[in-house]
């Protein structure tokens, strides 16, 4: 792309703006932004020179994780940038750089449509238009009120993200969507303090963040992570510190090791006495002393599949066993209505491990056999994304696939009763989620407020009957739907729990491995 073409583009989506054009929508800058000449200097932390990073990444032209910093290989990336577009030379991050960005990749990697197809993670258009009315209502420009995601809903809301301190990546998702609903509806800037959450994707109920608020007073800024490694990474970046994270239990050692969880202050909690002393007692496998962490949810990681399309790829098949997904020859029956495994090595690995005769976590050995079997399935079995996977199984793209029970209950509900699940035969994985106090986090009493808030039975049912996850506490069971708690997805019976096993505790050696593994297979 050219120059000329940019500017032809500029001039079109401005006329878009002005008279209704062909073009659904335009490159508008939202409320607030500095003038399209203020360049960010060298050195400084900047959430323009960090979108233009991100942004660059997407173009393969920057390798480094964007961190807000104007490093060198960033103003190597802008002046290749440049020169493949035909711009002027410089290396300067502003506001005409950044649309430029904007502009090249919406037409060269199949944005243009205005519907972003292909990624599931977009909420419908219905879903779209409300968060365009919504971006307006907070002063972001979202252009035409049209469901449609165009170029300049994509600027809005990266605008939105920024202004909250989340992740930014200018997609509409349904955390985006039930963010923007709470900025509108919530306490917003009446709040007389604000508490900082990091969880994972699809995994808790709106309604209990919009009460907490109201009831509290409390602003919630939330924001969502993709893996244990991704936490631990947020966690020791800079930017604004988190509140409350939700750790996998066995992830827990290394973080306060590491320092980044703080010690919880449990008197404080008023609704503690609540938590089932079983699950409880589980925990301690991973957190000992229990000093920085209480349960969540807890659930097994185990298979999933779509008992019409399995049947018509492998009739007759047992779909129970690992061999399913990890048995290449096996695996390859199913390969043309999608096998899968859920983006999370430390969940996926010690399966494979047991697929690979270790029957018993064992450090080095049991990364070795995870490997053989992993190095196998090159090119037959999708490494699916946290956020992608429930819709992944409940759309049928995938018909048989390793993941989370909860994220299996979720595409049942989605798919009308479609997706099937149970712990492998073999043996599965017992796992639970954690609720954890950053070391350096800011508001550590409302931080204790909102673990306090989870840990009462009517709202944390509520959570379980919306995300499908089994929770830990002993009197929510009257306040959760039937559909829900006698699902053996959610609660396994006795049998299959007496063959699941404690997900590993992992040494820093382990993860490293682990990771280097990984990332070579689901490339």
């Amino acid at each position: 792309m050219n120059i000329r073409l940019i500017a032809l583009l500029a001039a079109l989506a401005g006329n878009a703006l002005t008279t209704g054009g062909v073009l659904a929508q335009g490159f508008v800058f939202g409320t607030g932004q500095p003038p399209a000449d203020a360049a960010v200097p060298a050195g400084a932390r900047n959430p323009k020179v960090e979108t233009a990073q991100r942004l660059l990444s997407r173009l393969g032209l920057l390798r480094e994780t964007p961190s807000g910093l104007l490093t060198t290989a960033t103003q190597e990336a802008i002046r290749s940038f440049a020169a493949q577009n035909g711009l002027p030379a410089g290396a300067q991050v502003n506001d005409a750089l950044l649309n430029s960005l904007r502009r090249v990749i919406w037409q060269t990697q199949n944005w243009a449509s205005g519907n972003y197809k292909g990624h599931e993670k977009l909420v419908d258009a219905q879903g779209l238009r409300e968060s365009q009315i919504l971006l307006g209502k907070l002063g972001f420009n979202a252009g035409p009120l049209d469901g449609t995601f165009g170029p300049q809903t994509q600027v809005a809301t990266e605008a939105f993200q920024e202004s909250q301190g989340v992740t930014v990546d200018g997609l509409i998702t349904a955390t985006v969507l039930m963010n923007l609903r709470r900025a509108v509806n919530g306490v917003g800037a009446s709040a007389k303090e604000t508490v900082r959450v990091l969880n994972w994707p699809d995994y808790i109920d709106p309604g209990v963040l919009l009460d907490f608020e109201k009831e509290n007073n409390i602003r919630v800024i939330y924001d969502i992570f993709t893996s244990n490694d991704d936490l631990q990474a947020r966690l020791g970046a800079g930017g604004a510190p988190y509140d409350v994270v939700f750790p996998t239990a066995n992830a827990v050692p290394a973080m306060a090791a590491r320092g980044l969880l703080g010690k919880l202050d449990k008197a404080s909690l008023k609704n503690i006495g609540n938590i089932d002393p079983r699950v409880e007692a589980t925990l301690r496998a991973w957190d000992k002393d229990g000093s920085y962490s209480l349960p969540y949810m807890w659930y097994t990681v185990g298979i999933a599949w779509n008992p019409k399309l399995t049947a018509k790829a492998y009739p007759g098949r047992a779909m129970d066993s690992l061999a399913n997904v990890f048995e290449p020859e096996t695996a390859r029956r199913f390969q043309s209505c999608g096998v899968g495994i859920v983006d999370s090595a430390t969940d996926v690995m010690p399966l494979a491990a047991i697929a690979g005769g270790q029957a018993k976590w064992n450090g080095k050995a049991s990364i070795a056999a995870a490997t053989q079997v992993l190095d196998r399935l090159k090119g037959i079995v999708k490494v699916i994304p946290t956020d992608q996977y429930i819709d992944a199984l409940a759309s049928g793209k995938l018909c048989v696939a390793i993941g989370f029970s909860g994220d299996a209950v979720q595409a049942q509900a989605k798919s009308r009763g479609t997706v099937e699940y149970r712990v492998p035969a073999e043996g599965g994985l017992l796992s639970i989620d954690a609720m954890a106090v950053p070391a350096n986090s800011k508001n550590k009493r409302a931080a204790h407020l909102f673990i306090d808030y989870l840990m009462r039975p009517q709202v944390i049912a509520r959570v379980s009957n919306t995300v499908g996850f089994a929770n830990a506490n002993l009197k929510a069971g009257e306040f959760m739907a039937d559909s829900i708690k006698s699902n053996p997805a959610v609660v396994p019976s006795t049998a299959s729990l007496s063959r699941s096993s404690p997900i590993p505790i992992l040494s820093e050696q382990d993860q490293q491995e682990m990771a280097r593994v990984w990332g070579r297979f689901s490339k």
